[in-house]
């Protein structure tokens, strides 16, 4: 079924005061299971919709919603904080995937736990606001709350801070988890420890299937050399670096080639299933709660593109993954309600988009702003910082601090002449442009955008916007990223959100925001959301 006009009278009849459904959902559902697919745009949704047959097919005739990434910074981390927090960036503080400290010039990671210095620890310390299972586990204790992903970042986000079990894939080792970011006694690891001992265990017995042996007809037109920055590849599935990966599983060569194949989904879904079986999800007294982010569609989204036949391949395993994923939860015989939505969306290369895409070297964009700096006022250093160019740190000694407000204004100037800039604002400019409470997402000015991803600790000094449809980086190599997501644009912002449950009436709406996500599942739980940014979209369910 394809969408037709998103009418205004057909979004107030989904979200205010409908008229009783044919089908409503369970009034007590035992089980919830909230899903991202990482990178899954609108417009990815909208072109591979029609291609569904399996659990793809099932829960696009549910609920459909235009929904948005309300924020810029259109990360993984910050858009995974959104969906089960009911709250923008600004306020779970997940900024971006990483930021700058500001009193020590070192990067932070968004998962990473201050104060330790294990690199490796993982946890929920930097999210400054509660999740729908830390909203349920406070009301019910005994609820089960597990959270898993390909990522690290996106399981803890999605998991919040009082887990109960919570698993992301480790190169090498399988999935695995943190003391920080939950249990992880032995009893809690050990679906996730079998599952491993059988995944290597085959791998080691015959190659790993990471893609289907040959490009699907389905996907055979798309099958077509690229040059992408100065890497070219020949867009055949399977892509010839996969080929090549086939050997040691624990190899760095062959997880590298794992994440960035259909396979990565398929196991993140064999361990959602062998949680749901183990730790009798759905089937107590109290209800559960299942996360999940699938994080395949990123990884090959970034290293070859949204458009070719590898994205086409992913689609089709992702939607056969979780048909048989839905058909084991069906066998359970219990009343469970889905929802599904994105951290972000993104965009095709521009190589394959054409003009007026453009590709941007940010990192020679970066040092030449340094040197202009240098050469303007004297600095024998580099003096902005930043993980990505779309938010920069200035740096300066206690001496030169007098000069911040003259060197900001000098860096904005220089960015603002550039081509491939758009939009430049200050800190200050950002902190000063929250929206009014409820405007619409798709009305929200740029620099409104912005302030919902800004936070005072942790953003930077200047936040850049680039032009519509550009792709930051230059790949040069196999393994680089080719495409990618991050801007304050519709087509990175546009993410469909879904719910669906068994008997439901299909319908179709929009536009809604991934932080309405949370307190709209509340209900299903017996909860009450706390006060949040989102709201609570009327399903059939009561919203309290």
């Amino acid at each position: 079924m394809k969408i037709t006009t998103l009418l205004a009278a057909l979004v107030l009849g989904l979200t205010a005061g409908a008229p009783a459904l044919a089908a409503p959902p369970p009034r007590a559902p035992r089980l919830v299971v909230a899903i991202s697919v990482d990178q899954y745009a609108w417009s990815l949704f909208q072109r591979y919709r029609p291609t569904y047959a399996g659990g793809l097919k099932r829960l696009s005739e549910g609920r459909v919603f235009l929904g948005y990434q309300s924020h810029a910074m259109t990360e993984t981390c910050p858009g995974h904080s959104t969906l089960l927090t009911g709250d923008h960036p600004n306020r779970t503080g997940i900024v971006a995937n990483n930021w700058i400290d500001r009193a020590t010039g070192a990067r932070v990671y968004c998962a990473a736990v201050p104060g330790v210095a294990d690199p490796r620890a993982r946890g929920a310390a930097n999210l400054k606001v509660d999740t729908l299972g830390d909203w349920l586990r406070a009301r019910r204790p005994a609820a089960r709350v597990a959270s898993v992903s390909g990522k690290d970042r996106a399981a803890i986000m999605m998991g919040g801070h009082h887990p109960t079990s919570v698993f992301w894939w480790e190169d090498g080792s399988g999935f695995g988890t943190s003391p920080y970011a939950g249990p992880a006694d032995p009893a809690t690891v050990r679906p996730a420890a079998d599952l491993n001992h059988r995944l290597f265990a085959a791998w080691s017995r015959a190659p790993a299937p990471l893609w289907p042996s040959a490009t699907p007809a389905a996907c055979a037109a798309l099958a077509v050399p690229h040059t992408f920055g100065r890497l070219a590849l020949s867009g055949a599935v399977p892509p010839e670096t996969a080929r090549a990966a086939q050997g040691d599983p624990k190899s760095a060569a062959f997880t590298a080639e794992l994440r960035a194949s259909p396979l990565m989904d398929q196991i993140t879904l064999e361990l959602a299933a062998e949680l749901v079986r183990s730790q009798g999800l759905g089937r107590r007294r109290q209800p559960d709660l299942l996360a999940i982010s699938l994080s395949g569609t990123d990884h090959i989204g970034h290293r070859y593109g949204s458009g070719g036949a590898e994205m086409c391949a992913q689609q089709l395993s992702m939607d056969a993954a979780l048909g048989a994923f839905f058909e084991k939860l069906d066998r359970l015989g219990v009343p469970y309600v889905v929802a599904l939505s994105a951290d972000h969306g993104g965009i095709d290369a521009a190589e394959r988009i054409g003009p007026p895409a453009r590709r941007v070297d940010t990192a020679a964009l970066v040092n030449s702003l340094n040197g202009e700096l240098r050469a303007r006022f004297g600095f024998d250093r580099d003096v902005i910082l930043g993980e990505d160019a779309n938010q920069l740190m200035l740096r300066l000694r206690p001496e030169e601090d007098a000069r911040r407000g003259e060197v900001t204004a000098a860096a904005v100037a220089w960015l603002k002449a550039q081509a491939d800039v758009a939009d430049v604002f200050t800190a200050a400019e950002v902190a000063a442009a929250a929206p009014p409470r409820g405007k619409p997402p798709g009305d929200l000015t740029v620099i409104e955008r912005f302030a919902q991803s800004y936070d005072a600790e942790r953003s930077g000094d200047i936040l850049v916007g680039f032009v519509p449809s550009a792709t930051l980086g230059m790949p040069t190599r196999p393994g680089h990223n080719v495409a990618g997501h991050g801007s304050p644009w519709d087509h990175d912002r546009q993410v469909p959100v879904i719910f669906w449950w068994p008997g439901v009436t299909a319908a179709e709406g929009g536009p809604v925001e991934t932080v309405d996500i949370a307190p709209t599942l509340a209900p299903f739980l017996g909860l009450a959301a706390p006060e949040v940014d989102g709201r609570c979209l009327e399903l059939g369910q009561r919203c309290r």
